[in-house]
């Protein structure tokens, strides 16, 4: 892949925990994802985003709440086995999650949407940063309780702070590049 922007833009692509192959990504790329994030466009440099970085025991301990919620939570005619058995999988597949937090802002409740939009700016920084790492992918979900209230008092978040997901981050050996994208003008409405 040509080091330019548009190539780096298109071929970015989210590749799912199941493709992981469990090693564990050096601890400089995550920090250079976590710096890149930061410098995305924020609404008079509020910095609405807070990171929780899990590894390791504390990872497995995630996984684990994620799997009881699931499990405990989920009504009968919903429940899924091999999602739950996806979530217990994980333990072996991802070398590190990125906890994703907004920071609401209390002085100014009609910033709501720039503080989402600048955190997924900064989350599409963190994919974007991805592409100069020959073997290091990520995902972004907002499975695994992401909007349940026990996961909200597991990170211990306070009432001006939700949780929008995980950054869950792993080592594969191939990239994908490829997509199927539809023509841009297709998009464009009035004028």
């Amino acid at each position: 892949m040509e080091n330019n922007i548009n190539n780096i833009i298109r071929e970015r692509r989210s590749h799912y925990p199941h493709e992981y192959s469990g090693k564990i990504l050096d601890e400089t790329i995550i920090e250079t994802l976590l710096e890149n994030a930061n410098w995305a466009p924020n609404h008079t440099l509020n910095f609405p985003w807070r990171f929780i970085i899990l590894k390791g025991p504390k990872m497995i301990e995630w996984l684990d709440k994620a799997y009881e919620i699931y499990v405990t939570q989920t009504p009968a005619d919903k429940f899924n086995q091999k999602k739950a058995d996806k979530i217990k999988d994980q333990k072996n597949q991802v070398s590190h999650v990125i906890v994703i937090i907004h920071q609401k802002d209390t002085e100014n409740a009609n910033k709501l949407m720039e503080n989402v939009a600048a955190i997924a700016c900064g989350v599409q920084n963190m994919y974007l940063t991805l592409s100069q790492f020959p073997n290091a992918v990520g995902y972004w979900s907002t499975g695994s309780g992401t909007f349940n209230p026990i996961m909200h008092a597991y990170f211990k978040l306070n009432d001006d702070q939700q949780l929008l997901g995980y950054f869950m981050l792993g080592d594969i050996e191939k990239k994908r590049t490829e997509s199927k994208r539809r023509d841009f003008r297709e998009f464009i409405i009035g004028g």
